[in-house]
């Protein structure tokens, strides 16, 4: 089968993770027009949203240990699922129906993001260029893009029903731009039938990092722009500033990484970058001002944003194809799992501990990544 040309293949794989960026940009500002719909208050709407992390784990370990067998097909059918679910979103008129939407968003989502991680993986293999940290700088930055315009949109009368439907089409057209660029994928000879995998201390310590990574990284994003106007007295423009900050630091921080990936190792970056952020949250805990902690979210963003890919680049080059799929699935459940703890854990800690001690917590969280990731031995080089 003839393949893709490299341009394209590449081209391609940056339109699935900016469609993707799209979506959850629009979805997290929707939200509040979501939980009208729901009827629910603030602690049931929470569980209600949950239900987009349980779908995510159950889609990435069901896809995860048959992805060394399907990766022709995982990316497009994963696109065309979560673009198609979207119309369920839209069409919801109560909690039952938001539910099963995002239950069915949430898988496709999850087995969506080991599939192109995967997938970066083999065109970093195949055509010996660094991708991993481009194209999760790309993730937060259409994320900003289309959260800021649909807010704009909500703003001029728009409802998620003529919302969702819009993003569904750009679902469409990554995936069959990805069909045609990954159609010459199959799985090498002698492992069709895909292996076992047993977690390794190694698998271990990365799934850890990764769930370090998400708290640190999911922390100070969900309670960012509460800091700034309840704790500091910042009107809601600085609140919104703060999600800003950290969403651009995030890019800054993939994109420096990315200048690195020559002259350091994964973990090397990962500890490196880790250790940035720790001004940032001394910053949060001992300088409470408002443009002081726009400055200090910003490089949060740019020290957390690199850990993630990071780990997934390492977790791939540590585990051979036919298990793969089920490596990058336990560690990125891990990383949704941390994602998931962020907002609640913190929030236990401001209740009981206050604000400094809780951004302290933060920086004793990065300095645990650091340290951890000298026990991870260095990853084969490609």
């Amino acid at each position: 089968m003839t393949q893709a040309s490299r341009r394209f293949q590449v081209l391609s794989i940056f339109a699935a993770y900016g469609v993707a960026g799209i979506y959850w940009g629009a979805y997290f500002a929707a939200l509040p027009a979501l939980q009208e719909t729901s009827g629910l208050g603030d602690a049931r709407f929470g569980l209600l949203v949950s239900s987009v992390t349980v779908g995510g784990i159950l889609g990435m370990n069901l896809l995860g240990r048959h992805l060394h067998r399907a990766q022709a097909w995982a990316i497009p059918a994963c696109l065309t699922l979560m673009g198609l679910s979207q119309l369920l979103l839209a069409a919801a008129g109560g909690p039952l129906g938001i539910a099963v939407a995002l239950l069915a968003i949430g898988a496709a989502s999850g087995a969506l993001d080991i599939s192109l991680n995967m997938r970066v993986a083999r065109i970093e293999t195949d055509f010996g260029i660094r991708l991993f940290n481009r194209v999760h700088a790309l993730f937060p930055f259409t994320m900003l893009v289309a959260s800021a315009s649909v807010g704009l949109l909500r703003g001029a009368g728009a409802t998620p029903a003529t919302i969702f439907p819009s993003i569904v089409l750009l679902f469409l057209v990554a995936a069959a731009a990805e069909r045609h660029a990954g159609r010459h994928q199959t799985a090498a000879e002698g492992i069709r039938t895909g292996g076992r995998l047993n977690w390794s201390p190694v698998l271990v310590a990365l799934g850890v990092l990764a769930a370090l990574g998400a708290l640190m990284e999911g922390g100070a994003g969900a309670w960012a722009a509460i800091y700034l106007e309840r704790e500091l007295g910042a009107g809601p423009a600085f609140g919104g500033f703060a999600a800003a900050a950290i969403t651009l630091g995030l890019t800054a921080g993939r994109l420096a990484a990315h200048h690195l990936e020559d002259r350091m190792r994964d973990m090397a970056i990962l500890r490196s970058f880790a250790l940035l952020s720790l001004p940032a949250f001394a910053v949060l805990a001992l300088v409470p001002h408002p443009a002081a902690a726009l400055c200090a979210f910003f490089l949060a963003g740019f020290g957390t944003g690199p850990i993630e890919p990071a780990i997934f680049r390492s977790v791939t080059r540590r585990h051979p194809e036919a298990v793969r799929g089920t490596a990058l699935a336990r560690a990125t459940a891990l990383a949704y799992t941390g994602y998931l703890l962020s907002a609640p854990a913190l929030g236990r800690s401001i209740e009981a501990a206050g604000w400094p001690a809780t951004w302290g917590l933060l920086a004793v969280l990065g300095i645990a990544a650091s340290l951890l990731s000298l026990r991870v031995p260095p990853a084969p080089r490609p």
